[in-house]
Order: C-alpha cells, then structure tokens, then sequence
C-alpha cells in the first residue's frame, strides 16, 4: 500500500522490468504488464538471469513465481498491500530489493494478486492456501515463509496460524486491526472483500506463535503504528513468540523498512536444516 503513484509512470515501469531487468525500476507499480494475456510465461530479468534464477507468470491464477538457480527447500510468500498487485514484488526497488535477496538465498518466492482486495477476508486466505499448497508440490518445497505489506498484514498473521510448515513471518508496516483503515479511498474494497460478514476477526487479527519480525514508522500516517504494527507485536509475544520489532521512520512504504540482509538471515535460522 505504498503512497499513491502516477498510472502512467506504473505501465512504463513494469515494461522495463519485463525488458531490462529488475535493477532498472525505480518506480511503484500496481498494474501488471501491459501485454497480450498468455496462460503462463517465463520472464527472465537480466540479474535473476545472471544468477540463474527466473520468473514464471501464470495468468490464470494472477500468481507469479521467482525459482531460484539452487532451491532451497523454502517457500516464501509475499502478500501484498491495497492497490497492489503480484508484480509489486518485482517493479519497485524496495520490495524488489528483498525478493532479489531471499531469490539468491535458494529460497522460493511466491506473490499473488489477490484480486487486489485481499483483506483478510476467507474468500482470499483460501486463494493463497491453494497457492502455496500447489506451489510446494509443484516445486518440491518444506518450509514456508510469510512476507506480509500493509494490508497483507492480514492475511499473514490468519495464515501463520493455519498453514502447515510456516516457519516464521515478516510484516512491513502491518494492517492488524481493520477498524483502523477509515480512509475513504479503502471502503469499497473492504466492502467488496468480507460482502457483509463480520469483520470481528481482524479487529483486531488473531496473531498465534509463529516468529515473526516487523518494521513500523511511528510518522506513518496511513496505517497507525500503536495500533496496528504495536498490536501484533504483543499479541505474538503473549502467545509465547519469539518477536522482533523494527522501529523505522517516515512515511508509509519508506525504504527504512525494508531490509534485505535482516530478512534473509532471519528466514534461514527458522529453515529446516537439509530441506
């Protein structure tokens, strides 16, 4: 959910990641590529090329998957914020900055559109259940690793507790109680999402023992840090978690919150040694 970017600038974005690679993006995307609709393609960015990992897209599931040159067992699945979409993983530099890392790293890294509404409602979670079961299958993984923005807050906490193998989790700048999220630009898309049920739930989300590690600026104004990122945190220490909770500062999607390094080294000590 990171500050609101210019459309025009989105499409030309995307197209050169698509065309040049992924260090070459430096702007936010919320669209994916403008291209002919294809069931699925392999897009090859010039340093996962280097590397000799690649990028599978499939167009019927709105689901993209970065495969790693030497896989190591892991799955990591980033959840998206509002607006965003699967290839908001790989188009802006701070996210595509952490997939380029945990990619190196061996681990698999799954993104999903979610249908860009995905507020921790059951319609979603169930979207990213069969996603990652499929994925682990298809790729012959073990652990899973959770990579939370914003509004994916909510559907990392719910999935923490109730998918099998996830082994610890990471939130940027959470959403973690909905009644928070009173802007006017995100009503109809909550609407949209729960369709009249009660969103009691995820007000706040129930947060289980999954280890978990969270960025959150104080001087965030779009999701309020003490009563979101704040509420998580304790909510997993009472469940007995070991947690991390990464102060950062300025607005909502600022680069102090993302950190390659921290998320690699705190994803493998939770691997299963020899998946």
């Amino acid at each position: 959910m990171p500050s609101r970017p210019r459309r025009t600038a989105l499409a030309v974005a995307v197209a050169l990641l698509v065309q040049v690679g992924l260090a070459d993006c430096v702007a936010s995307s919320t669209v994916p590529p403008q291209e002919t609709p294809r069931p699925v393609t392999t897009v090859v960015p010039a340093d996962l090329r280097a590397a000799g990992g690649r990028v599978v897209d499939d167009e019927r599931t709105s689901s993209l998957v970065v495969v790693p040159k030497r896989s190591n067992g892991g799955l990591v699945v980033f959840l998206h914020g509002w607006g965003q979409t699967r290839w908001s993983l790989l188009s802006r530099r701070e996210e595509a900055s952490v997939a380029h890392a945990v990619s190196d790293a061996g681990f698999t890294v799954l993104a999903a559109d979610a249908d860009g509404k995905a507020w921790g409602d059951p319609a979603s979670l169930a979207d990213y259940t069969t996603l990652i079961e499929r994925t682990k299958a298809r790729y012959r993984l073990q652990d899973v690793f959770l990579m939370g923005e914003s509004m994916g807050g909510l559907a990392t906490m719910q999935l923490a507790r109730t998918v099998p193998d996830v082994r610890a989790a990471t939130a940027w700048f959470p959403v973690c109680d909905i009644r928070t999220m009173r802007e006017r630009r995100f009503q109809a898309t909550i609407r949209a999402a729960w369709r009249g049920r009660s969103r009691a739930p995820i007000s706040p989300v129930r947060v289980g023992d999954t280890p978990l590690t969270v960025w959150a600026s104080p001087e965030d104004t779009t999701v309020d840090a003490a009563t979101n990122a704040a509420v998580c945190v304790a909510e997993a220490k009472a469940s007995g978690a070991p947690v991390t909770y990464i102060q950062t500062s300025g607005e909502h999607g600022d680069p102090s919150n993302y950190q390659p390094d921290v998320v690699v080294r705190f994803f493998e000590k939770y691997r299963t040694p020899g998946a």
